[in-house]
């Protein structure tokens, strides 16, 4: 299953409020799409729910499941809970960290998703994607960051 901002998966409810690396996204935005694709969807739940695709043709953008309700779908993926964060990490690697505020509220503290194959990292100052950078930025609604 494709995640797009169409097809967002049936248990998803948006944060009223999600930190990205600084970033503040308010009234349930997004971090990132990639053509059509939202490569990274972060939800309410009793724990932080994560969606994660990872890019797997780059040349037809095609993109395949890994995390869905913040379980792993792919045996090179590992999702915990460690000291209230939900840390996700590839082969080792770890890629995500975030950690719930509140009910309406969560941090992201640590994102790399270039082990997915998308230029796009940051911790707790800031995110960059390709060669820019953002730090502190207010957004409501919509998505932060557009590809492709």
């Amino acid at each position: 299953m494709t995640y797009t901002l169409k097809n967002l998966p049936k248990s998803y409810v948006p944060y009223k409020s999600l930190n990205v690396c600084s970033n503040k996204l308010s009234g349930g935005g997004h971090i990132a799409l990639i053509g059509d694709v939202l490569p990274l969807i972060i939800g309410r739940g009793d724990k932080p729910q994560i969606w994660l695709q990872a890019l797997s043709n780059p040349e037809t953008k095609q993109f395949i499941s890994i995390v869905e309700s913040s379980v792993s779908k792919h045996s090179a993926v590992v999702v915990k809970e460690i000291s209230g964060y939900v840390v996700v990490s590839v082969q080792g690697t770890q890629i995500l960290k975030v950690k719930a505020k509140d009910g309406l509220s969560a941090k992201v503290e640590m994102l790399d998703l270039r082990p997915l194959g998308l230029n796009l990292s940051g911790n707790s100052t800031s995110m960059s994607v390709g060669g820019n950078t953002f730090s502190n930025n207010s957004m409501s609604g919509g998505v932060l960051v557009g590809l492709g």
